[in-house]
């Protein structure tokens, strides 16, 4: 069951993750430390049984990455090559000389029976979306109509950092994505605590709380970012850390401190235990802690996702008004390290030589 290099990486980063966390049991611990040997063993070529797999994926919470197909056994391929030898062998009689067309006619039935099935499926379900479609539409009308509601559009704007666009004016309907905080929009209703809006992801609803028209609040509130307390904020490496409330892993920006896990050099490890001691030092030791979430540098639409910085989200942690990774890097436990809007260059190499 080979992996591909990005799958690999991807691993390994959740693997270190986890360890680093608080929530692994004793099992856990056990069965990550031995992948990981595993993994640096091996690399793509690590290869796991079913269960190992299954569990690996379940611990991690990783989604499954396609895989090729096994080649057929050798045993396999030789039973099949005799048949194949005896088929050939075997004299065809007059009978089967004249019941061929018919055979071959039923071979290629067999073969388009389950194509045409699929084909018939797939138009059904694309005629059925589009006549759900307007029937969803009318019936938010007729909502709005029998509600007295106004249908004008109005632009209002998302104040809170990552806020579920829902099907319906209830927490009990789908979620049909998440907006982040400035996203602008059109509010076409009202029902109760809840607005009814048109936004990239189509017409859904939103808690009215959570909208603003002052597009200059929403700015302000951006910029501010979140006071957070200690027991917030959990550190993970010199340049990661777990905030209560985010969806991942935080990785700070502007700066780089050491690895931890799988360092180039005794002296990298080393730097690098230090600065992940000096974060949570000074995260305990606080008088005011703010975050501020920033778009990492990936590929636009990726964000959120494995394929951009490994499931990450990125931000700044200010602490007492100053950033951390100004700190670190004063103390010479962090290098500078800054990042296009797409992409990132190649980490420095400061503490091996």
């Amino acid at each position: 069951m080979p992996f591909s290099p990005e799958r690999t990486d991807l691993i390994k980063a959740r693997i270190v993750e986890r360890l680093a966390s608080a929530y692994a049991n004793d099992w856990e611990t056990s069965f990550l430390n031995d992948m990981a040997a595993r993994f640096n063993r091996h690399g793509t070529n690590t290869r796991l049984s079913s269960a190992q797999f299954r569990t690996l994926h379940k611990v991690l919470k990783l989604n499954y990455e396609g895989q090729a197909k096994s080649p057929t056994p050798p045993a396999e391929n030789s039973a099949r090559a005799q048949r194949s030898v005896q088929s050939k062998a075997r004299p065809m009689s007059i009978a089967r000389a004249v019941t061929a067309p018919q055979r071959a006619a039923r071979r290629v039935e067999r073969k388009l029976t389950l194509p045409i099935i699929l084909i018939f499926g797939f138009f059904a379900l694309v005629a059925s979306l589009s006549n759900n479609a307007p029937s969803e539409s009318s019936t938010a009308s007729r909502q709005q109509i029998s509600t007295g509601q106004s249908t004008s559009a109005e632009v209002v704007y998302v104040t809170g950092s990552r806020v579920n666009q829902r099907r319906g004016p209830s927490t009990s309907t789908d979620v049909m994505g998440v907006l982040t905080q400035g996203t602008q929009v059109q509010a076409v209703g009202q029902q109760g605590s809840w607005t009814q809006i048109v936004s990239p992801l189509g017409a859904g609803w939103m808690a009215s709380s959570l909208l603003s028209s002052n597009r200059t609040v929403v700015a302000e509130s951006t910029s501010q970012g979140r006071a957070l307390r200690s027991s917030d904020v959990r550190v993970v490496d010199g340049d990661t850390v777990d905030i209560r409330g985010q969806d991942a892993n935080i990785r700070l920006v502007g700066f780089n401190a050491p690895e931890t896990w799988r360092p180039s050099c005794n002296a990298e490890r080393e730097v690098g235990q230090q600065a992940t001691a000096r974060l949570g030092q000074l995260v305990r030791g606080a008088r005011s802690i703010e975050f501020r979430q920033i778009a990492c540098s990936c590929r636009a639409g990726t964000e959120g996702t494995d394929q951009c910085n490994f499931g990450r989200q990125c931000g700044s942690l200010f602490v007492d008004g100053v950033d951390v990774g100004d700190t670190l890097m004063g103390e010479g436990l962090a290098v500078a390290y800054r990042c296009g809007r797409y992409s990132c260059p190649p980490r420095p190499q400061a503490w091996c030589w």
